[in-house]
């Protein structure tokens, strides 16, 4: 493999930043084009895991070991989960959001508070 020359070195990282830059640019158009729909996202782990708990254990009836494993993702970790078997609700926490389901009936299943 043959080196570059050094006259020639200069050029190319003056090319490669204008490359970075219009990168950057790019990057940042997309990030305030989709801003509604990125800011969004925090709460997608937490509120999904709430749901479909709630769901497993109080409208399907399966025990808490089953409904973990059924749910389980590896994307985003989850934070912390809370059982409130009484008042059939659960919290969980996750990327700093933490989100409430509780089972209503059978027909409706659960709602996120």
């Amino acid at each position: 493999m043959k080196l570059p020359k050094l006259s020639k070195l200069p050029k190319l990282l003056v090319l490669l930043g204008k490359l970075l830059g219009v990168v950057l640019v790019l990057v940042a158009m997309f990030v305030a084009w989709n801003w509604s729909q990125l800011s969004a996202f925090p709460e997608l782990p937490s509120s999904y895991e709430a749901k479909e708990l709630c769901s497993c254990l109080f409208v399907e009836g399966r025990d808490q070991q089953h409904c973990e494993g059924f749910i389980r993702q590896d994307v985003v970790p989850i934070d912390e989960r809370s059982y409130d078997m009484e008042g059939k609700a659960v919290s969980v926490r996750a990327l700093w959001v933490e989100t409430r389901a509780h089972y209503v009936s059978p027909r409706a299943g659960c709602v996120i508070d």
